[in-house]
């Protein structure tokens, strides 16, 4: 029965690609590349044989007939190199045409003794003995070698029990006479088989090597992507170890917002490039704060900086975690003003409001673009208690649900009236915190 063209060829890409192990596009990249470098190698090897080859038949006198034989494969051999090289440098990674080109590339020289055989017997039968005990067996060992870029196991065990066959053919077909004797036919086979096995299971290591790396990395800048640049890698760590669930779910949450003041009225005389640098100087700085305290950095709004501490990582004690980086903020920007009132003859002044409370953490937006962030009261609340920061005086102002889970804030805790919030109806409870130097200004009345 014939077989149409067109199932003849499907039945060919369905064969290679049952045969040919299934690989990561970046592997796919990789391969593609090695038997690039691999054939370019043999075009640069094999001119360099034959000129050794030249020079060592004027110094030994090689028969002219061998000599010639040779030469002819070596161009053939060179011609058919340049040309699989040109073919699969046309093709993209990863497709059939381009792992067959591969698999050939990788095949051919399997295939170099019986030219070889045939070459000697046409021109030197007398040194077949020799040639059998070492020089074809160890060509053989050398070709099959080559099998581990083509990073599979069965490719590698295949190629090394082709090439013993290929050997025990030689040996009991053309070349019968001068075949040596079984226990040393079976040594050399052995030796061939083992050194496709060797070959083909260092490659499927190396591409098993490069699936995890390309795993672990992919699934880093998963993480990143989903939750931002700004994101410590200590969380990124333990969040690839714990898994990351992408639908909504219910978190307790310390959420932290803070916001320059007057900064719009700051930056009038600054040219936009300047306004930029400073506002990149001043998150840099309050970004590194919160990662070292384990938050997330939600996202950046103006110049306002939201973050949340205890998800999608729990935090022993969030509170106490959230309450550390305001006060370290603080600080911060202390000495980024002690370099700006030189360099710009400005101070910079944040409020910065806390709160603890239930949001929904989730992949949220359209189908066409998500934000991994958080929703809900506590989010609204946090905001609103920083806006009240420069009514009340305060630089830090925080919830009595953060409050609860203070253990040494205390002391520099002022309660304060109960706030009622724009958007509730509710008065919140709440606390402002004062460092020595704002305690000084309240008490002149700064």
């Amino acid at each position: 029965m014939k077989i149409p063209a067109h199932d003849l060829s499907n039945c060919m890409q369905d064969w290679l690609k049952s045969y040919l192990p299934e690989i990561h596009p970046e592997l796919d990249r990789a391969i593609h590349s090695g038997v690039l470098r691999i054939l370019k190698l043999w075009m640069v090897a094999i001119p360099l044989f034959a000129l050794v080859t030249l020079v060592f038949h004027y110094f030994n006198d090689i028969p002219l007939e061998f000599l010639a034989g040779l030469m002819i494969f070596l161009a053939v051999t060179f011609v058919f190199n340049v040309a699989d090289w040109a073919i699969l440098k046309r093709c993209k990674p990863g497709e059939v045409t381009a792992r067959t080109i591969q698999a050939v590339g990788l095949a051919y020289p399997i295939l170099c003794p019986l030219f070889l055989v045939w070459i000697t017997l046409e021109t030197q039968p007398e040194v077949m003995t020799s040639f059998l005990t070492s020089s074809i067996p160890m060509l053989q060992i050398l070709m099959v070698g080559t099998t581990v870029f083509g990073f599979s196991l069965r490719f590698g065990l295949i190629a090394g029990v082709v090439s013993a066959l290929v050997y025990l053919a030689i040996c009991f077909g053309p070349a019968a006479y001068a075949r040596p004797d079984v226990p040393n036919m079976v040594e050399m086979c052995l030796y061939i088989v083992l050194s496709g096995t060797v070959a083909g299971k260092a490659g499927d290591e190396a591409r098993k090597l490069v699936h995890r790396v390309v795993a672990s990395i992919k699934d880093r800048e998963f993480v990143t992507r989903i939750l931002g640049a700004y994101v410590s890698e200590e969380i990124k760590d333990r969040l690839l170890d714990q898994g990351l669930s992408m639908e909504g779910e219910e978190k307790e949450v310390t959420v932290l917002f803070s916001d320059l003041r007057d900064f719009t009225t700051l930056s009038e005389e600054m040219s936009p490039r300047r306004v930029v640098q400073i506002l990149n100087q001043y998150f840099d700085r309050m970004v590194r704060i919160i990662q070292e305290e384990g938050g997330v950095v939600d996202k950046f709004i103006g110049d306002a900086i939201m973050a949340y501490f205890g998800a999608p990582v729990n935090l022993e004690n969030p509170r106490e975690n959230a309450m550390r980086a305001a006060r370290r903020m603080r600080t911060e920007l202390k000495l980024l003003n002690a370099q700006l009132k030189v360099s710009e003859k400005i101070e910079l002044q944040a409020g910065t409001g806390l709160h603890h409370g239930t949001v929904v953490l989730g992949s949220i937006g359209s189908e066409k673009r998500r934000d991994f962030t958080i929703i809900g009261d506590a989010v609204n609340i946090a905001a609103r208690l920083e806006s009240m920061t420069r009514s009340i005086n305060s630089p830090i102002i925080l919830s009595e649900e953060v409050k609860l889970g203070l253990a040494e804030e205390s002391a520099l805790l002022r309660p304060l009236e109960h706030l009622t919030l724009k958007g509730r109806k509710k008065p919140v409870v709440c606390y402002g915190w004062n460092d020595g130097e704002d305690a000084q200004r309240q008490e002149s009345g700064g």
